[in-house]
């Protein structure tokens, strides 16, 4: 009986275990394709999405890798345990009408949102647009994309940036003697620099490219590990990092970690943990407190009208003593707000912007054509500096409108995918393409794969789509599936009369969204980007180097960014003329 009743026991058990195991299960969504084999693992389809990356040291891309395999616009995968599948979306057109006309439906997604809340709890980033702190946040800092303070305390604060990285690229072609060499770290200490002195009052003595270019003056010449191959990269003494950069450097990668984890809340807390992520966070805290107190200094010196915004935190500052004014209380400055919204200009002023400009960089080292075609496009739209032999200025860059030049910027954007996509989250049970979509279901609006840069997967019936969507159709161009693959800024030029101009509705693209979510910083990321291309095109020749040393592999962090970037640098032509 004892035998019996503990067979009885034991049998219960684990039919409790087997139920318990199969409601862990992942349960798709009726109708949308999935990977079968993920339904039959408790962990769906993490181990292969973990497996691929293994192999390919890339992450996001396995997301368009399924759509393809799937042969599906829309799909669906397990990539978190115990929670509803994600949708991956990857249709411009779908993509375009729930980011635009379809936002009561969608909001912005609790996981994303969670990635950064944990490094900038106050950031609007991470708020649902519902949230009334959302517009709030937005009016504080709503002054920096306004076409007077990009023109006239971004532009230059930028251009002095990379005007630096110009002079010290200048000291390694020098030393470098025809050898290629990374460009890599150069561009994301000068992107920080830039948006630092744009968020900051910053001595150009202060900056990181200033400390370089000394180092490298001081030099007559560098060991090569080997002087008869002329492909051999260079390598140059680096100076020090400063603990703030260091720090900034440290909490941007960290913050990328946690964009990748299922899990974001939990893998800050463990990072959180450790001490150098202690250190860092300690010493932004303290130069964030540090440049407050200097702003405030300066706002309460001098009259109303002096107090004019030399940086991104005086137009901060004095926003909020306006809406202080307007609402009859005295200003706050000292806030997680503040702090929490001027540290995330300053990643995303470094991080993504910089990622782009490499990707650009590579591309037009390795399309010599297309690189001097938008030579002669510089040479041709600023005719002033050309005449009196010297590089454009700051403001004639921020207000130029050449055609291939505004062309080649869009089409690097394009292909760099330095965005992947976009995350939003059902706020009502819904429809998308034909299917329903519970509350609470992640989506993925993909931005580097079909329809983006690959031909579309399948044709979408009409009637599937929206009201919405079927209205707004032909409003955005297509790109032909024969090139979309290829990198073709003459894709971004429309010709009437005889006469081209630059048009962003010829194609689809998604990296700054769209919508009350599309992303704050677009128009100082073009600006920036702008300033970049024109500086070093002007100023250089990028030649070709060996395949070895142009390899497209990216590392999926906050940005797409590259493995590696070499540079083979030559004084462009117009040096000859003295500019």
């Amino acid at each position: 009986m004892t035998i019996l009743v503990a067979s009885l026991l034991l049998g219960s058990f684990l039919s409790v275990l087997y139920l318990g195991y199969r409601c862990m299960l992942p349960r798709p969504i009726l109708g949308i394709p999935y990977n079968q084999e993920a339904t039959k693992n408790v962990l769906g389809d993490i181990p292969a999405w973990i497996e691929h990356e293994k192999k390919t040291g890339e992450s996001l891309n396995w997301l368009p890798l399924q759509a393809k395999k799937l042969n599906s616009p829309i799909i669906q995968i397990f990539g978190n345990p115990l929670t509803k599948p994600w949708i991956i979306l990857s249709d411009f057109r779908e993509s375009q009408d729930i980011l635009l006309h379809r936002t009561k439906e969608f909001d912005r997604s609790d996981h994303f949102g969670n990635a950064f809340k944990g490094l900038v709890p106050d950031h609007h980033i991470s708020m649902k647009t519902t949230n009334p702190q959302f517009k709030v946040h937005r009016r504080l800092i709503q002054d920096l994309m306004t076409p007077a303070f990009l023109n006239e305390v971004s532009a230059p604060r930028i251009y002095d940036a990379f005007t630096s990285l110009v002079n010290v690229w200048t000291e390694k072609a020098r030393l470098a003697n025809g050898h290629p060499f990374s460009a890599l770290d150069d561009v994301y200490r000068a992107a920080l620099d830039a948006i630092w002195a744009v968020s900051f009052p910053l001595n150009p003595r202060d900056s990181l490219m200033y400390a370089q270019r000394w180092l490298l003056t001081s030099l007559t010449s560098i060991n090569t590990t080997s002087s008869t191959d002329i492909n051999e990269p260079a390598v140059f003494p680096e100076v020090s990092i400063p603990d703030v950069a260091s720090s900034i450097f440290t909490l941007t990668e960290s913050l990328e970690s946690m964009m990748l984890s299922p899990i974001p809340k939990l893998k800050f807390w463990f990072m959180s943990q450790l001490p150098y992520m202690r250190r860092a966070r300690a010493v932004k805290e303290a130069t964030m407190a540090s440049e407050l107190e200097k702003a405030k200094a300066r706002f309460s010196s001098g009259t109303q009208e002096e107090r004019i915004a030399r940086c991104a935190l005086d137009a901060i500052l004095r926003r909020e003593l306006a809406a202080a004014k307007q609402e009859n209380r005295e200003p706050t400055y000292n806030t997680r707000t503040i702090f929490d919204e001027i540290f995330g200009l300053l990643i995303a002023g470094h991080d993504t912007t910089s990622t782009t400009a490499i990707w650009g960089l590579k591309f037009l080292s390795d399309h010599q054509e297309i690189q001097k075609k938008f030579r002669q496009a510089l040479w041709s739209g600023f005719p002033v500096a050309i005449a009196e032999c010297r590089q454009p200025t700051a403001e004639e860059i921020s207000k130029s409108h050449i055609p291939y030049l505004d062309a080649t910027q869009e089409e690097i954007i394009r292909k760099s995918v330095t965005g992947a996509g976009i995350w939003r989250t059902a706020m009502v049970d819904t429809v998308v393409l034909g299917h329903h979509i519970p509350k609470g279901t992640n989506l993925f609006l993909l931005g580097n794969g079909p329809d983006f840069i690959e031909p579309p997967i399948g044709k979408i019936p009409e009637d599937r789509r929206s009201k919405s969507c079927q209205e707004m159709n032909g409003r955005v161009g297509s790109w032909d599936p024969a090139d979309s693959n290829l990198f073709q800024p003459e894709r971004w030029i429309a010709k009437k009369d005889g006469k081209e101009s630059f048009d962003s509705t010829l194609g689809p693209h998604l990296i700054f969204g769209l919508g009350p979510r599309g992303c704050f910083g677009r128009r100082m990321a073009y600006l920036e980007l702008k300033i970049v291309l024109v500086l070093l095109l002007w100023n250089f020749e990028l030649q070709s180097v060996p395949a070895t040393l142009s390899s497209y592999q990216a590392v999926d962090k906050l940005s797409h960014q590259p493995r590696q970037c070499y540079l083979r640098l030559l004084s462009s032509p117009l040096n000859d003329l003295g500019a």
